[in-house]
Protein backbone atom coordinates (compact mmCIF):
# COMPACT_ATOMS: atom_id res chain seq x y z
CA UNK A 1 0.00 0.00 0.00
CA UNK A 2 2.65 2.88 1.18
CA UNK A 3 4.56 1.79 -2.32
CA UNK A 4 1.81 2.43 -4.33
CA UNK A 5 1.11 5.34 -2.76
CA UNK A 6 4.74 6.89 -3.10
CA UNK A 7 4.86 6.12 -7.07
CA UNK A 8 1.85 7.61 -7.34
CA UNK A 9 2.90 10.87 -5.70
CA UNK A 10 6.15 10.88 -8.10
CA UNK A 11 3.23 10.95 -11.07
CA UNK A 12 1.46 13.91 -9.67
CA UNK A 13 5.08 15.58 -9.07
CA UNK A 14 5.73 15.31 -12.96
CA UNK A 15 1.86 16.55 -13.40
CA UNK A 16 2.41 19.41 -11.37
CA UNK A 17 6.15 20.47 -13.03
CA UNK A 18 4.71 20.14 -16.56
CA UNK A 19 1.67 22.41 -15.81
CA UNK A 20 4.26 24.59 -14.19
CA UNK A 21 5.86 24.73 -17.46
CA UNK A 22 2.59 25.14 -19.14
CA UNK A 23 1.63 27.96 -16.65
CA UNK A 24 5.17 29.87 -17.75
CA UNK A 25 4.57 29.34 -21.13
CA UNK A 26 1.42 31.25 -21.36
CA UNK A 27 3.33 34.12 -19.51
CA UNK A 28 5.87 34.71 -22.27
CA UNK A 29 3.19 33.83 -24.90
CA UNK A 30 3.11 36.17 -27.99
CA UNK A 31 0.94 36.51 -30.57
CA UNK A 32 3.17 34.66 -33.02
CA UNK A 33 3.30 31.58 -31.52
CA UNK A 34 -0.31 30.47 -32.33
CA UNK A 35 0.86 27.26 -33.69
CA UNK A 36 2.66 26.01 -30.85
CA UNK A 37 -0.28 27.83 -28.33
CA UNK A 38 -3.03 25.34 -30.10
CA UNK A 39 -0.41 22.42 -28.90
CA UNK A 40 0.28 23.39 -25.53
CA UNK A 41 -3.57 23.35 -25.39
CA UNK A 42 -4.17 19.89 -26.14
CA UNK A 43 -1.22 18.90 -24.30
CA UNK A 44 -2.84 20.58 -21.04
CA UNK A 45 -6.29 19.12 -21.30
CA UNK A 46 -4.08 15.87 -21.31
CA UNK A 47 -2.70 16.74 -18.34
CA UNK A 48 -5.07 18.34 -16.89
CA UNK A 49 -7.35 14.99 -16.72
CA UNK A 50 -4.28 13.12 -15.60
CA UNK A 51 -3.78 15.20 -12.82
CA UNK A 52 -7.08 14.69 -11.77
CA UNK A 53 -7.07 10.71 -12.11
CA UNK A 54 -3.54 10.54 -10.15
CA UNK A 55 -4.86 12.99 -7.39
CA UNK A 56 -8.28 11.06 -6.83
CA UNK A 57 -6.14 7.58 -6.83
CA UNK A 58 -3.68 8.87 -4.16
CA UNK A 59 -6.95 9.97 -2.12
CA UNK A 60 -8.12 6.83 -2.33
CA UNK A 61 -5.12 4.73 -1.74
CA UNK A 62 -4.32 6.98 1.41
CA UNK A 63 -8.25 6.06 2.64
CA UNK A 64 -8.29 2.20 2.42
CA UNK A 65 -7.62 0.17 5.56
CA UNK A 66 -3.83 -0.02 6.46
CA UNK A 67 -2.81 -2.50 8.75
CA UNK A 68 0.53 -2.17 11.06
CA UNK A 69 1.48 -5.93 11.48
CA UNK A 70 4.43 -5.02 14.49
CA UNK A 71 1.66 -3.59 16.82
CA UNK A 72 -1.38 -5.54 16.15
CA UNK A 73 -3.02 -2.15 15.45
CA UNK A 74 -4.92 -0.51 12.21
CA UNK A 75 -5.35 2.68 10.53
CA UNK A 76 -8.58 4.08 9.64
CA UNK A 77 -9.12 7.84 8.99
CA UNK A 78 -5.40 8.31 10.56
CA UNK A 79 -6.63 7.00 13.77
CA UNK A 80 -4.86 4.12 15.25
CA UNK A 81 -6.71 2.29 17.16
CA UNK A 82 -6.94 -2.05 18.69
CA UNK A 83 -7.98 -4.09 16.15
CA UNK A 84 -11.25 -5.91 17.58
CA UNK A 85 -11.74 -9.19 17.25
CA UNK A 86 -14.82 -11.59 17.30
CA UNK A 87 -14.58 -15.57 17.26
CA UNK A 88 -18.00 -16.72 16.95
CA UNK A 89 -18.35 -16.90 20.65
CA UNK A 90 -22.66 -16.36 20.88
CA UNK A 91 -22.04 -14.89 24.32
CA UNK A 92 -19.64 -12.15 23.47
CA UNK A 93 -21.13 -11.08 20.19
CA UNK A 94 -23.72 -7.99 21.76
CA UNK A 95 -20.26 -6.45 23.12
CA UNK A 96 -18.57 -6.92 19.73
CA UNK A 97 -21.34 -5.42 18.28
CA UNK A 98 -21.92 -2.46 20.39
CA UNK A 99 -17.40 -1.72 20.19
CA UNK A 100 -17.70 -2.54 16.32
CA UNK A 101 -20.53 0.01 15.70
CA UNK A 102 -19.60 2.65 18.00
CA UNK A 103 -16.25 2.89 15.57
CA UNK A 104 -17.80 2.22 12.53
CA UNK A 105 -19.95 5.80 13.38
CA UNK A 106 -16.97 7.84 14.47
CA UNK A 107 -14.93 7.36 11.42
CA UNK A 108 -17.02 8.00 8.12
CA UNK A 109 -16.04 4.72 6.64
CA UNK A 110 -17.38 3.73 3.13
CA UNK A 111 -18.84 0.70 2.37
CA UNK A 112 -15.84 -1.12 0.95
CA UNK A 113 -13.39 0.12 4.23
CA UNK A 114 -16.32 -1.23 6.43
CA UNK A 115 -16.37 -4.43 4.49
CA UNK A 116 -12.50 -4.70 4.66
CA UNK A 117 -12.23 -3.47 8.60
CA UNK A 118 -15.55 -5.99 9.26
CA UNK A 119 -13.77 -9.01 7.71
CA UNK A 120 -10.41 -8.02 9.55
CA UNK A 121 -12.26 -8.51 12.65
CA UNK A 122 -13.48 -11.96 12.29
CA UNK A 123 -11.94 -14.86 13.52
CA UNK A 124 -12.67 -18.38 14.00
CA UNK A 125 -15.68 -19.94 12.83
CA UNK A 126 -16.89 -16.82 12.36
CA UNK A 127 -14.39 -15.73 9.53
CA UNK A 128 -16.28 -18.24 7.47
CA UNK A 129 -20.04 -17.06 7.64
CA UNK A 130 -21.07 -17.29 4.01
CA UNK A 131 -22.69 -14.31 2.80
CA UNK A 132 -25.72 -13.38 -0.40
CA UNK A 133 -22.80 -11.11 -2.09
CA UNK A 134 -20.07 -9.39 -0.89
CA UNK A 135 -20.92 -6.47 0.26
CA UNK A 136 -20.46 -4.54 4.34
CA UNK A 137 -24.29 -4.76 4.79
CA UNK A 138 -24.78 -8.27 3.57
CA UNK A 139 -21.55 -9.83 5.97
CA UNK A 140 -23.11 -8.00 8.76
CA UNK A 141 -26.65 -9.32 7.99
CA UNK A 142 -25.07 -12.86 8.28
CA UNK A 143 -23.31 -12.19 11.42
CA UNK A 144 -26.70 -11.24 13.10
CA UNK A 145 -28.70 -13.87 11.53
CA UNK A 146 -26.00 -16.59 12.82
CA UNK A 147 -25.12 -15.13 16.60
CA UNK A 148 -27.61 -12.74 17.45
CA UNK A 149 -30.27 -15.62 19.59
CA UNK A 150 -31.32 -13.01 22.12
CA UNK A 151 -32.89 -15.73 24.10
CA UNK A 152 -30.11 -18.11 23.77
CA UNK A 153 -27.68 -15.38 25.18
CA UNK A 154 -29.38 -14.45 27.32
CA UNK A 155 -30.04 -18.03 29.32
CA UNK A 156 -26.29 -18.61 28.62
CA UNK A 157 -26.00 -15.26 31.25
CA UNK A 158 -28.12 -16.63 33.39
CA UNK A 159 -27.08 -20.04 33.98
CA UNK A 160 -23.49 -18.63 34.37
CA UNK A 161 -24.58 -16.64 37.16
CA UNK A 162 -26.40 -19.50 38.75
CA UNK A 163 -23.61 -21.64 38.35
CA UNK A 164 -21.55 -19.47 40.83
CA UNK A 165 -22.76 -21.32 43.85
CA UNK A 166 -20.63 -24.13 42.95
CA UNK A 167 -17.35 -21.80 42.48
CA UNK A 168 -14.70 -22.78 45.39
CA UNK A 169 -11.92 -20.54 46.56
CA UNK A 170 -10.49 -18.91 49.45
CA UNK A 171 -11.90 -16.15 50.99
CA UNK A 172 -8.62 -14.78 52.11
CA UNK A 173 -7.12 -14.60 48.43
CA UNK A 174 -7.38 -11.25 46.41
CA UNK A 175 -6.85 -12.94 43.03
CA UNK A 176 -9.51 -15.49 43.23
CA UNK A 177 -12.11 -13.16 44.46
CA UNK A 178 -11.04 -10.73 42.62
CA UNK A 179 -11.70 -12.55 38.95
CA UNK A 180 -15.28 -14.05 40.97
CA UNK A 181 -16.59 -10.30 41.15
CA UNK A 182 -15.03 -9.66 37.68
CA UNK A 183 -17.13 -12.50 36.46
CA UNK A 184 -20.31 -11.30 37.92
CA UNK A 185 -19.55 -8.05 36.39
CA UNK A 186 -19.12 -9.24 33.26
CA UNK A 187 -22.46 -11.30 32.98
CA UNK A 188 -24.13 -8.86 34.46
CA UNK A 189 -23.29 -5.92 31.77
CA UNK A 190 -23.67 -8.60 29.41
CA UNK A 191 -27.23 -8.50 30.15
CA UNK A 192 -27.30 -4.99 30.69
CA UNK A 193 -26.57 -4.59 27.07
CA UNK A 194 -29.24 -6.94 26.22
CA UNK A 195 -31.89 -4.58 28.22
CA UNK A 196 -32.51 -6.98 30.83
CA UNK A 197 -32.22 -4.73 33.96
CA UNK A 198 -32.33 -5.70 37.35
CA UNK A 199 -35.03 -5.32 39.88
CA UNK A 200 -34.51 -5.09 44.12
CA UNK A 201 -36.16 -8.52 43.75
CA UNK A 202 -33.44 -9.84 41.39
CA UNK A 203 -30.74 -7.78 43.32
CA UNK A 204 -31.66 -9.50 46.35
CA UNK A 205 -31.47 -13.14 44.60
CA UNK A 206 -27.92 -12.42 43.37
CA UNK A 207 -26.70 -11.45 46.54
CA UNK A 208 -28.54 -14.48 48.27
CA UNK A 209 -26.64 -16.04 45.69
CA UNK A 210 -23.10 -14.87 46.23
CA UNK A 211 -23.14 -14.86 50.01
CA UNK A 212 -23.47 -18.84 49.80
CA UNK A 213 -19.88 -18.73 47.86
CA UNK A 214 -18.18 -16.37 50.40
CA UNK A 215 -16.22 -16.97 53.38
CA UNK A 216 -17.60 -16.51 57.10
CA UNK A 217 -15.47 -13.39 57.81
CA UNK A 218 -16.37 -12.06 54.12
CA UNK A 219 -19.77 -12.58 54.97
CA UNK A 220 -19.97 -11.10 58.46
CA UNK A 221 -17.62 -8.21 57.56
CA UNK A 222 -20.59 -7.25 54.81
CA UNK A 223 -23.50 -7.52 58.07
CA UNK A 224 -21.58 -5.51 59.91
CA UNK A 225 -21.42 -2.95 57.14
CA UNK A 226 -25.53 -2.99 56.87
CA UNK A 227 -28.06 -0.73 59.25
CA UNK A 228 -30.81 -2.29 60.62
CA UNK A 229 -32.98 -3.96 58.65
CA UNK A 230 -32.12 -2.18 55.32
CA UNK A 231 -32.22 -4.27 51.88
CA UNK A 232 -29.08 -4.36 50.88
CA UNK A 233 -28.29 -3.18 46.73
CA UNK A 234 -26.79 -4.75 44.55
CA UNK A 235 -24.41 -1.59 43.68
CA UNK A 236 -23.79 -1.42 47.42
CA UNK A 237 -22.57 -5.25 47.75
CA UNK A 238 -20.44 -4.88 44.52
CA UNK A 239 -18.62 -1.90 46.28
CA UNK A 240 -17.99 -3.93 49.04
CA UNK A 241 -16.60 -6.51 47.39
CA UNK A 242 -14.19 -4.42 45.52
CA UNK A 243 -13.58 -2.48 48.69
CA UNK A 244 -12.82 -5.85 50.26
CA UNK A 245 -10.21 -7.21 47.37
CA UNK A 246 -8.45 -4.03 47.69
CA UNK A 247 -7.83 -4.51 50.87
CA UNK A 248 -6.74 -8.71 50.49
CA UNK A 249 -4.66 -6.76 48.18
CA UNK A 250 -2.87 -4.29 50.32
CA UNK A 251 -2.31 -7.28 52.67
CA UNK A 252 1.82 -7.72 53.07
CA UNK A 253 2.26 -11.66 52.60
CA UNK A 254 3.62 -13.02 55.87
CA UNK A 255 6.44 -15.07 56.01
CA UNK A 256 6.72 -18.58 55.57
CA UNK A 257 9.44 -18.90 58.89
CA UNK A 258 7.01 -17.15 60.69
CA UNK A 259 4.37 -19.48 60.02
CA UNK A 260 6.31 -22.49 60.66
CA UNK A 261 7.32 -20.87 63.77
CA UNK A 262 3.59 -20.29 65.23
CA UNK A 263 2.69 -24.19 64.16
CA UNK A 264 5.68 -25.34 65.81
CA UNK A 265 5.26 -24.00 68.97
CA UNK A 266 3.64 -26.13 71.84
CA UNK A 267 2.85 -23.01 73.31
CA UNK A 268 0.98 -21.85 70.76
CA UNK A 269 -0.76 -25.07 70.27
CA UNK A 270 -1.35 -25.64 74.47
CA UNK A 271 -3.08 -21.62 74.21
CA UNK A 272 -5.10 -22.59 70.64
CA UNK A 273 -6.66 -25.68 72.51
CA UNK A 274 -7.06 -24.10 75.71
CA UNK A 275 -9.20 -21.46 73.88
CA UNK A 276 -11.50 -22.98 72.19
CA UNK A 277 -12.32 -25.98 74.97
CA UNK A 278 -13.36 -22.83 76.54
CA UNK A 279 -15.49 -21.04 73.97
CA UNK A 280 -18.89 -20.56 75.25
CA UNK A 281 -21.45 -21.69 72.57
CA UNK A 282 -24.36 -19.70 73.91
CA UNK A 283 -24.83 -16.29 72.53
CA UNK A 284 -23.64 -13.38 74.72
CA UNK A 285 -26.74 -10.95 73.87
CA UNK A 286 -29.63 -13.86 73.63
CA UNK A 287 -28.39 -17.07 75.09
CA UNK A 288 -29.58 -19.00 72.50
CA UNK A 289 -27.14 -21.62 71.02
CA UNK A 290 -25.41 -19.70 68.02
CA UNK A 291 -22.89 -17.07 67.51
CA UNK A 292 -23.31 -13.73 68.28
CA UNK A 293 -22.33 -12.71 64.39
CA UNK A 294 -25.66 -15.37 63.55
CA UNK A 295 -28.04 -13.80 66.06
CA UNK A 296 -30.86 -11.99 64.58
CA UNK A 297 -31.76 -9.66 67.51
CA UNK A 298 -27.78 -8.65 66.94
CA UNK A 299 -27.77 -8.02 63.38
CA UNK A 300 -30.79 -5.87 63.14
CA UNK A 301 -29.03 -3.41 65.80
CA UNK A 302 -27.51 -0.26 64.35
CA UNK A 303 -24.00 -0.23 63.72
CA UNK A 304 -22.75 1.87 67.15
CA UNK A 305 -25.41 -0.08 68.75
CA UNK A 306 -23.64 -3.13 67.91
CA UNK A 307 -20.29 -1.53 68.41
CA UNK A 308 -21.15 -0.69 72.08
CA UNK A 309 -22.86 -4.28 72.47
CA UNK A 310 -19.35 -5.79 71.97
CA UNK A 311 -17.30 -3.66 73.53
CA UNK A 312 -19.64 -4.04 76.98
CA UNK A 313 -19.34 -7.59 76.57
CA UNK A 314 -15.50 -7.70 76.11
CA UNK A 315 -15.44 -9.67 73.04
CA UNK A 316 -13.16 -9.04 70.22
CA UNK A 317 -13.99 -6.43 67.38
CA UNK A 318 -13.13 -8.57 64.42
CA UNK A 319 -14.63 -12.28 65.24
CA UNK A 320 -17.42 -11.01 68.07
CA UNK A 321 -15.58 -13.92 70.44
CA UNK A 322 -14.29 -13.64 73.93
CA UNK A 323 -10.60 -14.26 75.58
CA UNK A 324 -8.89 -12.17 73.24
CA UNK A 325 -9.32 -8.60 72.16
CA UNK A 326 -8.40 -6.82 68.58
CA UNK A 327 -8.09 -3.16 69.01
Amino acid sequence: MAKGVKILERKFCDIEKQLSAFIAFVDTFVEDDKEVLSFKLSQFDRLNAKYESVKEEIFTSLSDLEFNNFDGKITICNEHIEKLEFNGDIETWFIFKEQFKEIIENCGLNDKQKLQYLQSCLIGIAKHVQTVDDTYDSLFLALEQRFENKRLIINKHINALLMLKYEKFRGDSNVELRNFVDTCTKHLRALKLLNIEHNTFSELLLIQLVMQVLDTETKRLFEMTLESTDIPKWDDFLAFLNKRCLFLENLPSAGTKGKQNFKDSPRHKSFILHTDANVDKKCKLCSLNHDLYNCDKFKNMPVRERYNIVKSLNLCLKCLKPNHKVS
